[in-house]
């Protein structure tokens, strides 16, 4: 038993551990902008970059949609004995996300003035809008190069080198904050300066993807023969409750937005950024663990092994929610301090913008279980069940948005996603159960 444990932990570690700490890195990368962006251009650019995030969101979109439903496919397609048709699966989907990473920046560059001019109710209003489309004219360029590193992640996890995807995103993280310290300090070319960065450490990302596939050690075809369609079709499935669950962060992003410039409270945009990068920070990794095993449990159920892949899914959910807590007692403790270091000294942090931080994360433990359970049914290859939950927000924080500041004050509108937390948690422990039971399981089997 004391063995099964320890080799259990040894496997979580290396795939999952892999991916936390690449995430952590990812993590870095965006936390990076907000902190040159807040300390160089001001609070001016936190508010835009309020108005940027619901947009960038649609690119985390599109990247979750292929890691996360080409990693079950390819994982299970390894697992059962069948690399030559893995690897063509595997080029089909750096096609059809280049391709499409191209789509989203052509028409990003056309709408994304109209979309975001739309916020805009005073003059005032209008400095804060021209930050944030500057920012993503040139952003929206680097969308094909951003699905492609996401890809390359979830394909080395796949053929077994997770500590790779280290190597990969610490390298574009790095880069980045080269650049950011560069171009915004150095040049003064402040948002424009941060998307460059961006932008060129995701062509960096691309460039060690091209070499790791073509000339590093690891065995892979040079043909250029592609997998079907059908596979492609059969990830969408799987990622597009994941990918849906983003886009509706996007929507509700966007929503709060339009309400804080509504009740003149442009200070809170502030506040959202900030809460998003400390959000992405603690969160994005939580998520890379639950992502890094997922590869794991669904070439051990493919093989068989049940009392393995139990064995992964139950000392995965103990890690995930030890982190988590550890995580959000930083979170409620140190809020201020946290804040200080995207906000310039001469630039005020209120009151109003602790209690929005801190309305926000109140009941982020849940967000662990949400992660857990969706995570397991993303590896057993669940089509419906994440897609639902993911129509949630639309249910639960659409309405609080627009229902709570007619009655409280308008900070409390964060509330509203402690509210989405509770209601991801409930829901998805309710749908696993009948999952489970068609694949045979239970979550009293997995605990036993």
């Amino acid at each position: 038993m004391q063995e099964d444990f320890f080799s259990t932990i040894g496997e979580i570690i290396k795939y999952g551990g892999s991916t936390f700490a690449a995430l952590v890195a990812m993590s870095i990368y965006t936390t990076t902008d907000g902190f040159f962006i807040g300390n160089w251009v001001g609070t001016s650019g936190l508010e835009a970059m309020a108005l940027v995030y619901p947009i960038t969101m649609i690119f985390l979109a599109l990247a979750t949609l292929f890691e996360t439903g080409g990693s079950a496919v390819v994982s299970q397609i390894i697992g059962a004995g069948n690399k030559t048709l893995a690897e063509k699966i595997m080029r089909s989907n750096y096609i059809c996300a280049f391709v499409i990473g191209i789509i989203v920046a052509v028409v990003g560059n056309i709408f994304i003035e109209p979309l975001l001019s739309a916020l805009a109710d005073n003059p005032d209003e209008q400095h804060i809008i021209d930050l944030a489309i500057s920012f993503l004219r040139i952003n929206f360029c680097g969308v094909p190069f951003l699905l492609t590193v996401y890809l390359t992640g979830a394909f080395m996890r796949c053929v077994e080198k997770p500590s790779h995807v280290f190597y990969l995103v610490g390298s574009t993280s790095l880069a980045n904050i080269i650049l950011d310290a560069l171009f915004i300090i150095g040049f003064g070319w402040g948002m424009q300066g941060a998307a460059f960065a961006t932008v060129l450490a995701q062509i960096l990302g691309t460039a060690i993807t091209f070499w790791y596939f073509k000339y590093s050690r690891q065995k892979f075809s040079t043909t250029w023969s592609l997998g079907s369609l059908e596979y492609i079709w059969q990830e969408v499935k799987i990622g597009a409750g994941f990918a849906l669950a983003t886009v509706m962060m996007c929507f509700i992003e966007y929503f709060l937005n339009a309400t804080l410039l509504h009740y003149d409270a442009a200070n809170l945009l502030a506040a959202a950024t900030i809460a998003n990068i400390i959000l992405t920070f603690v969160y994005l990794p939580l998520n890379g663990l639950d992502t890094g095993i997922q590869p794991l449990i669904s070439r051990l159920f493919a093989e068989k092994k049940e009392k393995h892949y139990l064995r992964v899914m139950r000392y995965g959910f103990f890690l995930t929610m030890i982190l988590t807590f550890a995580i959000y007692v930083a979170l409620m403790i140190f809020t201020e301090e946290l804040m200080n270091v995207f906000v310039a000294e001469n630039e005020p942090i209120t009151p109003e913008m602790i209690t929005f931080l801190r309305l926000m994360f109140l009941l982020q433990p849940f967000v662990g279980l949400h992660t857990w359970l969706s995570g397991i049914m993303a590896a057993l290859e669940d089509e419906w069940r994440n897609f639902v939950i993911a129509l949630l927000p639309l249910v639960v924080e659409v309405p609080l948005i627009w229902f709570l500041p007619k009655f409280l004050p308008i900070e409390f509108v964060s509330l509203a996603y402690s509210a989405q937390d509770l209601a991801e948690a409930a829901v998805a422990l309710l749908l696993i159960r009948s999952f489970l039971r068609s694949k045979n399981l239970s979550l009293k089997k997995i605990f036993a």
